[in-house]
């Protein structure tokens, strides 16, 4: 690994003072080379960009270095491609950029990101999903936004095969899982248009398919099983421990126009953000000035039952729990309400693996859903058995006087800044990428920019709307090619003097 440290300084001398901009990391050299150029009208090239292992061939920099080492001034090419402004973007003719470095100059790119563009507007931008929440199906069809170019089974599958033939191999990616019906792949493998995949992951059962049979991205919640049959989930969601993997970007990004065009494939980095479904539902009794030491004002050495319906399910009737022999106070008998709502959630029937809290908040008495769903709620009301009921008892308020039951909700977008009254972003109820693949905010974890694959740590069991771009030039990762280019592809300088040679030295570190 080559330490790095870039620092720029620049002095005003006004009131602002200095701007100072410093990078610095752990990379791998993955290219240092000089190079003596002449003053011929042709430059002469010094550098390619390229996905492909070769002589002086970068496929990414993270740290580009190009500067003069020589002792006449240079002239620097960059040749990059044309995209059209579109939707989607599509690739044009070679475009070429040249500037001039004196004796010792040098310029610094962060990367290789770099194209012409053809139109005076954003070249990230083609496409926008704007808070939507992942379709409930939770797969999307592989063809495009158009829905005019379906990817199909090209044979018909026994239960054993693995080498599947398709239509159109470069609408997938090794590590890809698809789902052909109810069967999900993982795509270990690909040559041409056949993929190679292990057959029934997931919890999926591996089956005949016809030919002809759609193909489809699943994007369910890959840390767990395919469907609730298997120990996965109904909807899109987190799981007990806040992990969530997909890996397709809900299908978003991967063709957009059906007609080959690579240009667009994948998501522009930096844009993606999203939010949590962050409260789950709740009711509390509608009390104040409660402590754990207040009197309840129930009987001792008695059972007490009520009705509690859980995140829309089916009311669990008649839910019984017996008060201490002495201890009446509040944070005893939430205690002994906890238990038996604990023991429900693991016995099969209406609350099995609905898990509710019971606490004292804010000098009230809530029970709450952890389920941060969209579909999250709690609604109390009275049993039917005959015993004691707790609504309506003691220091407990009757049905018809229990606070009203909260839904659940998302995070807010934008909050009021009550200095200035303007909305602004909510920063701190969102996770956003960072443009180098990281995930930060309330999520922590990683996205691929071509692939749109997503691997995130963040609330338990939640739901998630997200934002992001795609379908423009500078989606998906470095492309090079003509028919998908939105990198520098070539590297070439000459000699401002008809009299003198000069130096070219490039550095590039990843």
């Amino acid at each position: 690994m080559a330490n790095f440290t870039t620092t720029t300084t620049i002095n005003t001398g006004g009131s602002k003072g200095s701007l100072t901009a410093t990078k610095s990391g752990s990379y791998n050299e993955v290219i240092n080379l000089t190079q003596v150029v002449d003053n011929s009208a042709s430059f002469v090239d010094i550098a390619s960009g390229g996905s492909s292992k070769g002589t002086a061939t970068l496929s990414d920099c993270k740290s580009l270095i190009i500067k003069n080492s020589g002792v006449s001034g240079a002239e620097v090419q960059l040749k990059t491609y044309l995209v059209g402004n579109g939707t989607p973007d599509t690739t044009g003719a070679a475009s070429y950029d040249t500037f001039l470095l004196g004796a010792g100059d040098y310029i610094y790119l962060p990367n290789m990101r770099k194209f012409s563009f053809d139109n005076d507007s954003s070249g990230g931008n083609a496409y926008a999903i704007d808070d939507a929440a992942p379709s409930t199906n939770q797969y999307a069809p592989v063809d495009n936004c158009a829905d005019g170019d379906p990817q199909l089974l090209n044979e018909a599958l026994d239960n054993s095969e693995t080498g599947i033939d398709v239509d159109e191999g470069e609408y997938f990616f090794v590590g890809d899982l698809i789902r052909v019906e109810d069967e999900i792949m993982e795509v270990t493998g690909i040559s041409s248009n056949t993929l190679t995949v292990i057959r029934g992951t997931h919890g999926s059962d591996k089956a005949t398919h016809a030919e002809d049979t759609a193909i489809r991205y699943p994007f369910f919640n890959a840390y767990e099983n395919f469907t609730a049959a298997t120990g996965g989930y109904d909807v899109l969601q987190t799981n007990a421990n806040g992990l969530l993997k997909v890996t397709n970007m809900f299908g978003i990004g991967r063709n957009t126009d059906g007609s080959g065009n690579r240009q667009s494939n994948g998501v522009v980095a930096g844009s993606f953000s999203g939010h949590f479904c962050s409260l789950g539902g709740y009711q509390e009794l509608g009390l104040s000035g409660i402590t754990s030491s207040t009197t309840t004002g129930l009987t001792a050495s008695t059972a007490y039952e009520f009705d509690i319906q859980v995140d829309g399910g089916t009311n669990f009737d008649n839910l019984t729990f017996t008060t201490d022999s002495s201890d009446l106070s509040f944070g005893k008998t939430i205690r002994l309400i906890q238990d038996a709502l604990d023991t429900q959630f693991y016995t099969s029937g209406n609350l099995f693996e609905k898990k509710v809290n019971v606490g004292i908040v804010n000098g009230d008495v809530r029970f709450s859903s952890a389920s941060n769903l969209d579909t999250s709620a709690i609604v109390l009301t009275a049993g039917s058995t005959g015993a004691a009921e707790f609504l309506g008892t003691g220091r407990i308020p009757a049905v018809a006087k229990l606070a009203h039951p909260v839904a659940s909700y998302f995070t807010p977008l934008t909050v009021l800044n009550k200095k200035s009254g303007i909305e602004e972003p909510n920063i701190a109820g969102m996770f956003y990428d960072d443009g180098h693949g990281n995930i930060l905010g309330t999520a922590t974890g990683t996205i691929n920019y071509e692939t749109g694959a997503l691997d995130i740590k963040g609330l338990p069991n939640a739901h998630i709307k997200i934002s992001v771009n795609y379908g423009s030039g500078h989606s998906g990762g470095n492309k090079f090619s003509s028919d998908a280019a939105n990198s520098i592809y070539k590297i070439a300088g000459r000699s401002t003097n008809s009299k003198l040679n000069t130096t070219i030295e490039i550095i590039g570190l990843n």
